[in-house]
């Protein structure tokens, strides 16, 4: 029987701007209650308590975990935050909901994959993008061989700029401080990218990156334009690209060009070509090459915090597994992919990503 008690979710970390979405959409579902924050910012905590009236304010992580009797925390502090804040919850049997990256470096990253090994807790590292159904359906073409043999994909991600859109000054202090951002564009944006790429073409062994930064408002040591090149472990190459200040939007989100076909992605539309006679199933024919079929088919995104943040709570409540994008193994194998880009960065050399089974960091 379903344990009827509603579930008591703090908030360590206000300084992220997800978090005011994140907390809506918990407090959406049924029996969920907001019941702490822990922040530094007083501003910031007088906001929560007027957006959840009645929740307790706490100005450091720690004491809010003594304090209150909590079934889970959402963490939306600085990257570098995060170890501090999951690791002491998850050894206190607190869940843990965290928004991405899962660190500001893999070493650190590693730290909290290691705490979940070592208590068996629920942690969740939500990469957003995860959690929009085209996820699902672009992955379930190539894995039914539409395209043949993937050989390479490419991602793309950008914005007009922290300042053009809205980034508030609490957010943008520490995205542009690489102690506790861990970087710029790149780990801000890529995790997305690869987390998707690692969906469906599997683990990367190999990357080659590059950096620039264009906006004066940008602090020189930190990247507003990236590009990579990544070799997954199957052969596959990717490129990763992410920028913070591009004109207009990105109308190409993902494409993969396989042995027997291509599939564009763009925000509102999937094109095919390919050499099979038939496309799939609901898709309309289009104009193509000679000696080629063309599809498309028409789609709607549908990313929302609503469904990030039900899955979560079925996972906690009723012990539904987690998707594997959003896990800690997966979120750590991602930042070790961010790792290796900033180090090819510095280098001006490809860099090999570190080995998953390679044993984590003790924490201190």
């Amino acid at each position: 029987m379903a344990d009827p008690r509603p579930l008591r979710i703090g908030v360590a970390g206000l300084t992220s701007d997800h978090v005011w979405s994140l907390v809506g959409s918990l407090r959406s579902l049924p029996a969920v209650d907001v019941v702490a924050v822990a922040e530094q910012t007083a501003a910031l905590r007088e906001r929560a308590g007027q957006v959840v009236p009645g929740v307790v304010g706490y100005e450091d992580p720690e004491a809010m975990l003594t304090v209150e009797r909590l079934d889970a925390v959402l963490v939306c502090a600085e990257n570098a935050a995060k170890p501090g804040i999951a690791v002491a919850a998850l050894q206190r049997g607190v869940a843990v909901y965290q928004d991405k990256p899962l660190a500001a470096t893999g070493e650190q990253a590693a730290v909290i994959a290691d705490a979940v090994r070592r208590t068996g807790g629920l942690l969740m590292c939500a990469f957003h993008t995860a959690f929009d159904p085209l996820v699902d359906e672009v992955g379930q073409l190539v894995r039914d061989g539409l395209l043949g043999t993937v050989q390479f994909a490419r991602g793309l991600a950008g914005h007009a700029g922290l300042r053009a859109t809205g980034v508030s000054d609490d957010f943008a202090a520490w995205l542009t401080d690489r102690s506790r951002g861990g970087g710029g564009s790149f780990v801000d944006q890529a995790g997305y990218l690869l987390t998707t790429l690692v969906c469906y073409l599997g683990p990367v062994d190999r990357i080659s990156g590059f950096a620039a930064t264009v906006d004066p408002d940008v602090p020189p040591e930190i990247e507003d334009n990236t590009a990579a090149i990544v070799r997954h472990a199957g052969g596959a190459l990717a490129a990763v690209d992410t920028r913070w200040g591009q004109v207009g939007p990105t109308p190409l989100r993902y494409s993969f060009h396989g042995t027997t076909g291509t599939l564009s992605v763009y925000a509102d539309r999937y094109e095919l070509v390919t050499t099979a006679e038939v496309g799939p199933v609901g898709w309309e024919s289009v104009a193509a090459p000679s000696g080629l079929t063309g599809w498309r088919s028409v789609v709607t995104p549908r990313a929302s915090y609503d469904d990030e943040a039900a899955h979560f709570v079925a996972a906690l409540r009723d012990g539904t597994a987690l998707r594997p994008t959003v896990t800690a193994a997966s979120a750590l194998h991602v930042q070790r992919v961010i790792d290796a880009y900033y180090e090819s960065v510095r280098t001006g050399r490809a860099v090999t990503v570190a080995s998953l089974a390679a044993p984590p960091p003790t924490p201190h």
